[in-house]
């Protein structure tokens, strides 16, 4: 069965709420490892560690930075608009794939439906912007055509 548009958003949604809980318990254990890594007596030992839970800290706080944008980008589209070309919140099924245009997070499922929920600054996602119903697209020389647009 295929899912619809509201069910597909909601999975990207929980998606990257699973993602910013996971984010924020892997900096809480980084913080206290960095704070709890005692100096010993080989001091530049205890500074490289902590240097190193910092920059895991630091690249951690700008994935979860990252996640907060896509989360807002998603709240942003509106669920009841029908369009007859493709845009932002389109949902499109083809003869090859399933396509959301959101936020790049690469594939998912929802039931058993698969999907890639891709962004409109994507390679793919330039490719899709404007098209309608039986449009064909060429990707990688594969020729793509397109079934419908929720």
């Amino acid at each position: 069965m295929v899912s619809n548009k509201s069910e597909i958003h909601a999975v990207i949604l929980q998606h990257l709420e699973e993602r910013m809980d996971q984010a924020r318990k892997d900096f809480q254990l980084a913080k206290e490892s960095r704070d709890s890594d005692t100096k010993s007596s080989a001091g530049d030992k205890f500074q490289t560690g902590r240097e190193m839970m910092q920059r895991e800290m630091d690249k951690i706080s700008a994935a979860l930075d990252m996640q907060k944008n896509q989360l807002t980008q998603m709240q942003r589209i509106s669920l009841n608009e029908n369009k007859t070309r493709i845009g932002i919140g389109s949902y499109i099924t083809t003869d090859a794939e399933n396509y959301y245009v959101s936020v790049g997070l690469g594939k998912l499922t929802c039931g058993e439906t698969s999907f890639y929920a891709i962004s409109a600054d994507s390679p793919l996602g330039e490719l899709l912007m404007g098209k309608q119903v039986n449009d064909i697209i060429e990707l990688r020389g594969r020729k793509i055509t397109l079934k419908s647009i929720q």
